[in-house]
């Protein structure tokens, strides 16, 4: 696969480039838009509202680009395999919680970028984007074939939009109920009581917002989730000093941690006194969680992956 753009290089003549390749393809008689058929005939779709506005994708799409985590999780999980991803975040690969369902998938684009390059030679007819991509990107990208970006209305919406996209919505539907179900009962059945989520950086612990997937489910188990969480209009707070910590104290603590350098400092917090007077702490309450799966997705995998933790802190 081609190397990724490298990160001196001006956005701009990057774009030029890109723009080359797309002519290119053009004058071989290629479709950038990827909505004409095998006969040169336009292929009937279906139209799909996005964070763009309305989107004419395939009616069955065969050849699907998936660019974040989470439309690499949905389209894996209703049995799409895409020709080309990004890599998880802070990593040269697809997430590892995805394992072998992923392990085949060609790597097109960094978090940060795609590689216009690798995602032309893939030919798609579908690209799933992440929410809040890049306009100058999507522009790039739509003339390879069409874009989804889906609006950023919570969690749930991307999910909605890529099975949409991919023409599965009415058997999404039915798995994601399924799992909300599952959700319902996680915790026992009894009064979970309080729960924060944390993500552990070097900096401190983050809080992750409350309308986030893994403190839903845990809302659709019953916990009640901290204040601090339910407060939060970005995706975390800022860093809380171990003298604030009293914030976080919760029946019960999640603490996701995404690399060697969180965990080293979730192993020196746990040597401070203020940690260890947590109520969580004191009755052995605190649940260590996969960093990537519980503060970078929100696929339907991703949810499978939460709910055992759940399962597991609650029940024993």
């Amino acid at each position: 696969m081609p190397g990724f753009a490298l990160p001196g290089i001006n956005r701009s003549a990057h774009a030029l480039a890109a723009s080359a390749l797309i002519m290119a393809v053009s004058a071989c008689g290629g479709s950038a838009s990827g909505d004409e058929g095998a006969d040169g005939g336009t292929q009937a779709g279906r139209t799909v509202q996005t964070a763009y506005g309305a989107v004419e994708v395939p009616a069955d799409p065969q050849r699907v680009i998936t660019l974040s985590d989470t439309s690499l999780d949905a389209a894996l999980y209703l049995g799409v395999e895409p020709v080309g991803t990004s890599s998880a975040r802070g990593g040269n690969s697809a997430p590892g919680y995805l394992g072998e369902k992923a392990r085949s998938v060609p790597l097109v684009a960094t978090v940060r970028e795609p590689n216009i390059e690798a995602v032309l030679k893939a030919e798609p007819d579908l690209i799933l984007a992440a929410p809040n991509l890049e306009k100058s990107q999507y522009e790039a990208l739509k003339a390879v074939a069409p874009t989804v970006v889906p609006k950023n209305d919570g969690w749930r919406q991307p999910l909605e939009t890529y099975a949409e996209a991919l023409g599965e919505k009415e058997s999404f539907d039915e798995k994601f109920d399924a799992l909300l179900d599952r959700a319902a009962g996680a915790a026992g059945g009894d009064d979970p009581g309080t729960a924060v989520v944390v993500r552990w950086m070097p900096s401190g612990p983050l809080v992750m917002n409350a309308a986030n997937m893994p403190s839903d489910l845990l809302k659709e188990a019953g916990v009640t989730i901290m204040p601090i969480a339910r407060e939060l209009e970005a995706p975390h707070s800022d860093p809380l000093s171990l003298e604030n910590l009293e914030r976080i104290d919760a029946d019960r603590i999640f603490v996701a941690t995404l690399n060697a350098e969180g965990e080293k400092a979730l192993e020196a917090a746990e040597k401070q006194e203020s940690f260890t007077r947590l109520k969580a702490v004191e009755s052995g309450r605190v649940s260590g969680v996969d960093g990537q799966v519980w503060s970078s997705s929100s696929g339907p995998y991703a949810m499978e992956k939460v709910l055992e933790d759940i399962e597991a802190a609650y029940r024993g």
